[in-house]
């Protein structure tokens, strides 16, 4: 009399020495996935807080690299594993789309410009809401003005006011920043910077460049980001963000969602989290 087979997802489980073997090799696997992204959380929540304002610059020598989607990955765990309060800025003059990862119903129609033009009214941490759009997690985002002449009318003196004056309110503050190291923004911002995040593509020749700006970066706090990379994997202050198209959509679509994220990419942001919260002073 044979026997019935156990079926799951609509399909016989076979029961053989091989499937087993494989069975037990996907657990095990899967455990330690669960231990290591377990540690990572313990890791991550350990951290001792900040003693003051940091400030976090995103940079790359090339555009379209994804420091706008480091950005946004990283100050948002900040808020949710740290329990920090952060902003981060869209400090990118070409159109800058950080506020475009919100929630629509999150979004505000002020921009970095209209704080800008705006800080010697400001004396509040309740008189900014109307300039950041706040996430779930508790992030708030300064967008970029929608005209790019409004960034560009921006000197360097009034960015910098603009930093110190969210020091006051924020434990990090994070700049989304143009491609390039050579604009003034820019500089002054890795001037001020109390560590970077530098983006690269996995892409050899993006790479190569990327590698070879940090040679003009003196710095002693960076971190060094692989966006798109096609398997998981990184170093000490380096890590790589896997290619997910399901944190592609969620980022065009407003759903952003760190627990929804496939396990390799989500163990990826919390690796950045991590390398960035072991450097914060």
């Amino acid at each position: 009399m044979d026997r019935k087979r156990a079926v799951v997802d609509g399909r016989e489980l076979r029961d053989n020495p091989l499937a087993r073997l494989k069975r037990q090799f996907a657990a095990a696997r899967t455990s330690a996935r669960e231990r290591e992204e377990a540690a990572l959380d313990s890791a991550l929540r350990s951290q001792p807080g900040v003693s003051r304002a940091n400030t976090i610059a995103v940079v790359s020598p090339k555009g379209g690299v994804g420091k706008t989607t480091c950005t946004f990955l990283l100050g948002n765990l900040l808020c949710s594993h740290l329990g920090m309060r952060v902003v981060a800025v869209d400090a990118n003059p070409d159109f800058g789309n950080l506020a475009s990862l919100a929630p629509g119903t999150r979004r505000v129609e002020r921009s970095l410009a209209d704080l800008v033009d705006d800080l010697d009214g400001l004396r509040t941490a309740a008189e900014l809401r109307p300039y950041v759009s706040q996430q779930p997690s508790g992030l708030h985002v300064v967008g970029a003005p929608e005209r790019a002449e409004a960034m560009a009318e921006m000197t360097d003196s009034s960015y910098g006011d603009a930093l110190a004056f969210l020091g006051q309110f924020y434990e990090a503050v994070l700049l989304d920043l143009g491609p390039g190291i050579t604009d003034p923004i820019v500089r002054l911002s890795i001037q001020r910077a109390d560590q970077l995040l530098v983006v690269a593509t996995a892409d050899e020749v993006t790479a190569d460049k990327v590698l070879g700006s940090l040679r003009h970066i003196d710095h002693d706090r960076t971190t060094l980001v692989l966006n798109q990379a096609r398997e998981r994997g990184g170093g000490h202050r380096s890590v790589a963000i896997p290619r997910d198209e399901r944190l592609r959509t969620m980022l065009d679509t407003g759903t952003y969602s760190l627990e929804a994220l496939r396990p390799d990419t989500r163990m990826a942001v919390k690796q950045l989290g991590l390398a960035v919260a072991e450097q914060l002073a």
